[in-house]
């Protein structure tokens, strides 16, 4: 299955920002993915059995080392309510304006890292993005 990758821009969503985006295939491991940039508007359609990767860029992100309290559960309002806690010392932004995420296989009682950014602007180009298709 094919994934399309799509580079969210540092922008608000806009007529006028491009988004970096290339087809990676699974089936054509030898060949790297040639990036091309376009706005919203001309990205690829992906088709029914194909997935859609949105890219944070690296300066849109902040990244926090906690330690994840035991007997954390797997709850997202849990989760959410525990990082807020952890970060609202060190971060500059309400927690509840902020999106912050944990890695796929995290561990409760464990010390990991925490992404955050933007919740407007994340949920802004997500949007974008599925309406213009890309879902």
């Amino acid at each position: 299955m094919r994934t399309l990758l799509v580079q969210i821009p540092e922008d608000v969503p806009n007529p006028s920002a491009t988004y970096g985006h290339s087809w990676l295939d699974p089936a054509n491991r030898q060949t790297l993915p040639s990036i091309r940039h376009a706005p919203l508007a001309l990205l690829p359609r992906p088709g029914r059995r194909e997935g859609v990767w949105a890219m944070v860029p690296a300066c849109a992100l902040s990244w926090h080392r906690v330690q994840l309290p035991a007997g954390l559960g797997r709850s997202a309002s849990r989760v959410q309510a525990a990082l807020a806690g952890l970060l609202e010392d060190r971060l500059l932004e309400d927690t509840a304006r902020l999106h912050l995420a944990l890695p796929a296989r995290w561990t409760s009682g464990e010390a990991t890292w925490v992404a955050v950014c933007d919740k407007a602007w994340l949920q802004a180009h997500l949007q974008a993005l599925h309406e213009a298709g890309a879902r």
